[in-house]
């Protein structure tokens, strides 16, 4: 089942580089915050209502795609959910990143056994 986690930041300038120490640092000096974390979103219609749309250009999102079992959102915090975000950036496995000025989306190929203990690991 492919699911999504969207994370958000005031807005910056996305350096060029390795994108993954700053999306790190961001959480853990308490500058991103969990928009959603679900299904995979197949428009972004469905997440972004007009209040979103007012946001998007004063905000920077972290959009991570991944595979793994169900998952029961609700039993997980905004913290389980960052600290999960952490382990799936340390993975070591391959991520398709793309990038702009604002804006990064992650493509993690992660093993349905990896991320549901993971998943233990930060949450329920």
């Amino acid at each position: 089942m492919q699911h999504v986690l969207i994370l958000s930041t005031k807005r910056i300038n996305i350096p060029e580089g390795d994108f993954i120490p700053l999306i790190i640092s961001l959480i853990e000096e308490k500058e991103m915050e969990v928009d959603y974390f679900g299904i995979e979103i197949n428009n972004t219609e469905d997440y972004f209502d007009e209040q979103m749309k007012l946001k998007i250009n004063s905000t920077s999102f972290i959009t991570i795609h991944f595979a793994c079992d169900r998952i029961d959102y609700n039993s997980y915090t905004d913290k389980d959910v960052l600290n999960f975000t952490i382990d799936l950036l340390h993975y070591k496995e391959e991520k398709e990143i793309k990038a702009d000025d604002k804006d990064i989306q992650i493509i993690i190929d992660i093993s349905l056994k990896f991320c549901n203990e993971l998943l233990q690991i930060n949450g329920r």
